[in-house]
């Protein structure tokens, strides 16, 4: 493993970075039992060369779509909070995932930074342009974490998000 941190690897465009991903145990699930599934995972990992892990923000997106949900949406824990956990029991970072559709977006960002000592943020946009939200929209999101000390981000570009309409909304 490198003493290379996980942002100096991921802005290095002669060296690949892999990492593996995970989403958060459900919302309320008792802290044993995230260890429990945190070192399930971790021990399956093992077998492979990864540089990190991915670990997701999933959100309930009802203005995304017309359709009806096959089954109900599931909350899960904080995507930092279980991040921290994968770090810890791992000696690997994580790049963590967060939804900017949250209006306690600043407080989750020290959290990220000061409590679980996060370095390498992904921010995802809203589900959709249309509606109203609560939380920084992602240009704003961009700028806190740009201003936060030893934070590095990047953004994820949904296709279907970006269509004309959709930039003039």
């Amino acid at each position: 493993m490198s003493d290379e941190s996980l942002c100096s690897r991921l802005s290095n465009p002669a060296r690949p970075v892999f990492l593996l991903g995970d989403v958060p145990p459900g919302e309320g699930t008792p802290p044993g039992k995230c260890q429990q599934i945190a070192d399930k995972f971790l021990h399956r990992s093992r077998v492979l060369a990864s540089d990190g892990f991915i670990v997701y923000d999933i959100q309930d997106e009802p203005g995304r779509s017309d359709m009806e949900r096959p089954f109900p949406f599931r909350r899960v824990m904080d995507s930092s909070t279980h991040a921290a956990l994968l770090a810890r029991s791992s000696g690997r970072e994580c790049l963590v995932y967060k939804c900017v559709a949250d209006p306690e977006f600043d407080l989750w960002l020290e959290r990220a930074r000061n409590d679980h000592g996060h370095s390498a943020i992904n921010l995802v946009g809203r589900a959709t342009s249309e509606g109203k939200y609560e939380g920084p929209t992602i240009a704003e999101a961009m700028e806190k974490v740009a201003a936060t000390d030893e934070v590095h981000f990047g953004c994820v570009c949904i296709a279907e998000r970006h269509t004309l309409e959709a930039a003039e909304a």
